[in-house]
């Protein structure tokens, strides 16, 4: 139970962390944009952490 709420609230971090970056690289903030996919990425690597226990 533990892992899955954490693996939920890790994927709803990067659903918010890349509906961040689009408008970031619409108004030409790329670093900031660039941050958010980075952040997105970490937080779906940490979501399949969760739930299998294993990353690859």
């Amino acid at each position: 139970m533990e892992k899955s709420l954490l693996g939920l609230f890790t994927a709803f971090l990067a659903a918010i962390c890349f509906a961040l970056a689009i408008p970031a690289f619409k108004k030409k903030r790329y670093g900031l944009g660039i941050i958010f996919l980075l952040n997105t990425f970490t937080n779906l690597v940490n979501t399949i952490h969760a739930f299998y226990g294993t990353l690859f």
